[in-house]
């Protein structure tokens, strides 16, 4: 049995060798390391275990044993501003993103990932939350490091809402199949057709990240949103902040993402 087993584990294993590699992306706080996760256990792909929830751009994310392996401890680094340290990373990505058999993300560096032209080589699975949900979030933490994108609003929440918005424009124009967070909070459906888009030969194990704890937190933290006035002049800045970039050039965004 025990060789039975581990033939079964060869086999699956040679199989998922030759499958493309898979590039999940995402603004913060956006599901992405569970649904990353998930995605990688129902197509068959191994995870980098020198790093965590595949995120290979995120030093803080890898032991302190192994940071050797790791970019430099930025985020949403622009070209125009950190040219060295932007065109590094895309180097880095080129070697160390394996074109087959894997499941890498990025949460950090969507303007990084927009302009790395070997991001084309992968599968990409793209999870997008609502702007002023994504701020919320961040502001609880005071996780203001999307700020750096930001050359509109100086002030908080003002910067950090512009440099989300800013990140999802790229995001956005990137290849790929997108998942709404707001779908893949209530039911594994959403996931299963982008995979199954994405991936159309391969056999997709089960998808099972929704339980009752899951669905309880949904709910309180759905509950918290509706009853904060900070959520909701959120939802305001988010609109202004819109309202306000229109009148750039559209594709400032990508030109400064692009090497």
């Amino acid at each position: 049995m025990n060789r039975l087993r581990l033939l079964e584990r060869s086999a699956k294993w040679a199989q998922a060798e030759e499958i493309r590699s898979l590039f999940v992306v995402s603004l913060p706080r956006s599901l992405s390391s569970l649904l990353y996760v998930a995605a990688a256990h129902a197509i068959g792909l191994a995870q980098p275990t020198w790093t965590s929830d595949g995120e290979i751009l995120n030093r803080d994310r890898v032991p302190r044993r192994l940071q050797r392996l790791a970019p430099a401890d930025e985020r949403f680094t622009l070209l125009g501003s950190a040219p060295d340290a932007f065109l590094s990373m895309t180097s880095y990505l080129d070697g160390a993103a394996l074109r087959q058999g894997f499941a890498y993300k990025d949460v950090v560096q969507p303007f990084v990932i927009g302009g790395w032209e070997g991001l084309g080589d992968f599968e990409v699975l793209k999870v997008r939350r609502n702007v002023a949900e994504v701020a919320y979030t961040m502001l609880k933490r005071q996780w203001f490091y999307p700020a750096r994108a930001a050359s509109v609003f100086d002030a908080h929440p003002w910067a950090l809402v512009e440099g989300l918005v800013r990140a999802e424009m790229v995001l956005d124009a990137l290849p790929g199949e997108t998942v709404e967070y707001a779908d893949a909070v209530l039911d594994h459906g959403a996931l299963e057709v982008a995979l199954g888009r994405l991936y159309p030969d391969a056999p997709l194990a089960q998808l099972g990240y929704i339980d009752y704890g899951f669905a309880r937190t949904r709910r309180r933290l759905e509950a918290e949103r509706r009853d904060s006035l900070v959520f909701r002049r959120l939802e305001w800045i988010v609109s202004a902040v819109r309202e306000r970039l229109r009148f750039d050039d559209p594709r400032e965004e990508m030109v400064e993402a692009l090497p």
